[in-house]
């Protein structure tokens, strides 16, 4: 049975000075006190901050926070891209990641021949890239594009050949980052469909996005990480909520401060007696 688990899990990535060959070579234990961390070889951002999840089969969960806050890192972490600096992952099922509407594409290609490229470079035989290109080119839904150079595209509809090439070997596991922004309505519609079938085969998704639409319409639970930790983790739409209350909060106090540094700049210039 596909499922992701994180035990504890912490990243630190390097932000001057020092490199990810530092960090794993020359392990040392760190501040637990602060964001920005001083190791052997440089400095080092806290990307992930004892992030502990039980991810099962059939479940779809969505990604927030703030630019910044680990999204993309903790996708990483769970696609392998990132070892993790402390703590344990345990991942059971084929994992596919759409990070990018074009990654690991060729400008100068056609569409067709991008699915050949694409589907290799996931791993799919030519004898089931044979058996899903009408497939993907009809979800894709692209028209005469698909003979044209992918850099003749809009992002929209690099989005959508990358999505149905992605999905086209039914992943076990799919992790996508921030690609939905780019699809309509009714693309979503089809997306949602497809990965609800992906999903009843005990298929998991994990996906970031900053698009309400796309959280309520793809994911049945909602993570929030804010600063590297996992701040909310349940029902979409309250979890959208409080998120939302809290950059309002944000913004108030954001507000009042620069407002006060305005008055103070008032004080400081008027004349002295």
């Amino acid at each position: 049975m596909n499922h992701l688990k994180l035990d504890s899990v912490k990243l630190y990535l390097p932000v001057g000075g020092g490199s990810l060959r530092d960090l794993f070579t020359r392990r040392r234990k760190f501040d637990d006190n602060s964001r920005i961390v001083d190791g052997d070889g440089g400095r080092f951002c806290k990307a992930l901050d004892g992030v502990t999840l039980d991810i099962r089969a059939g479940e779809r969960i969505g990604l927030i926070g703030v630019n910044g806050a680990g999204k993309s890192s903790l996708l990483r972490v769970l696609a392998g891209i990132y070892q993790p600096t402390e703590g344990s992952i345990d991942i059971s099922g084929r994992i596919s990641t759409l990070f990018a509407p074009n990654i690991g594409m060729n400008e100068d290609a056609s569409g067709s021949e991008n699915i050949y490229i694409s589907a290799r470079t996931l791993g799919m035989s030519r004898a089931e890239i044979a058996s899903a290109k009408d497939d993907i080119i009809r979800f894709a839904d692209i028209g005469d594009f698909i003979h044209m150079p992918l850099r003749t595209y809009s992002a929209g509809m690099k989005m959508r050949l990358g999505f149905a090439i992605a999905t086209a070997i039914e992943p076990e596991i799919l992790l996508v980052d921030e690609v939905f922004g780019a699809g309509d309505a009714a693309f979503r519609s089809r997306a949602k469909a497809r990965m609800d079938d992906l999903t009843k085969r005990a298929g998991v998704l994990v996906m970031a996005t900053h698009s309400d639409g796309v959280l309520r319409e793809l994911c049945s639970r909602l993570l929030w990480l804010d600063n590297g930790r996992v701040r909310f983790d349940g029902d979409v739409d309250e979890g959208l909520t409080l998120f939302k209350e809290e950059a309002r909060r944000l913004q108030v106090e954001a507000l009042a401060r620069r407002n006060a540094e305005t008055r103070d700049e008032a004080v400081r210039a008027q004349p002295q007696p």
